[in-house]
């Protein structure tokens, strides 16, 4: 099941055009645990050292998958704070998957948690804290 990317999100550089690479936009999928999971090819245009992502654009992968999964509870929320644990270089044009989950809500405040793994092993943790907007739309 594909995620519904609200009205006021659906011109978002990251999410809806080719951002990590030149071919293809992210998309999520619904998992039975109530998160999600996105693939995506990475190619030259984020690469950071030779032959791997720059460490910018491996946040932005988890805070996108992190977003969609709030976009699969409907809620729309912004981060607040992120916190990213890289584990090893992320090779390019390689197959990535990244999931992401939320772990406790309560009022308007969500902590998630994103994982991106390559073969299987995990190369990059992520925990955030979003903040529901007022205006949810």
């Amino acid at each position: 099941m594909s995620i519904q990317t609200p009205k006021n999100h659906q011109e978002c550089a990251v999410c809806c055009q080719p951002f990590f690479n030149h071919h293809t936009a992210i998309h999520f999928t619904l998992l039975p645990s109530g998160g999600v999971q996105g693939e995506i090819v990475s190619t030259e245009k984020v690469q950071g050292y030779q032959g791997v992502m720059q460490g910018g654009t491996i946040t932005t992968l988890h805070d996108t998958a992190m977003t969609h999964c709030l976009f699969s509870r409907d809620v729309c929320a912004m981060t607040a704070q992120l916190d990213v644990r890289f584990i090893k270089p992320i090779p390019l044009n390689t197959l990535i998957q990244v999931q992401a989950h939320c772990v406790k809500n309560k009022r308007r405040v969500y902590l998630l948690q994103s994982s991106i793994y390559v073969d299987g092993q995990c190369y990059s943790r992520a925990d955030a804290k979003f903040i529901q907007q007022i205006n949810d739309a």
